[in-house]
């Protein structure tokens, strides 16, 4: 879970349970609050990575999609699918290109090359 997401649920106090229903007298408000953030940042972790198996999904539909009557331009298509990929390697890693480099098993001077080249920033 990305920090910024952490922080939110850290940020989850007493004041927001109140109006929550508790089935259980005999829990005491701090393990509630404690099994509430733990529930957030399951479901956080949860959309993550929901969200990234959903780009992968696009990037084979659109290969799946692709019409050989009309003729494919290879090049075009790889620089489609790098360009995906690099963004989704910059976005999971905050932009930081050393880590998305490491992500993908590139140097950084090729990643810098193809990020240039695909003009992606």
């Amino acid at each position: 879970m990305s920090t910024s997401k952490a922080a939110i649920v850290a940020t989850i106090s007493g004041r927001h349970l109140r109006g929550l229903p508790n089935p259980t007298r005999r829990v005491r408000a701090a393990q509630r609050l404690e099994n509430i953030k733990e529930i957030a940042a399951t479901l956080v972790d949860e959309a993550n990575a929901l969200e990234h198996d959903n780009a992968i999904a696009e990037s084979a539909a659109a290969v799946t999609n692709l019409n050989p009557k009309s003729g494919i331009n290879f090049f075009d298509e790889v620089r489609r699918f790098e360009t995906l990929l690099i963004k989704r390697a910059l976005k999971l890693t905050k932009g930081n290109q050393a880590r998305a480099a490491k992500l993908l098993g590139l140097g950084t001077t090729t990643l810098n090359y193809k990020i240039k080249t695909y003009e992606i920033l």
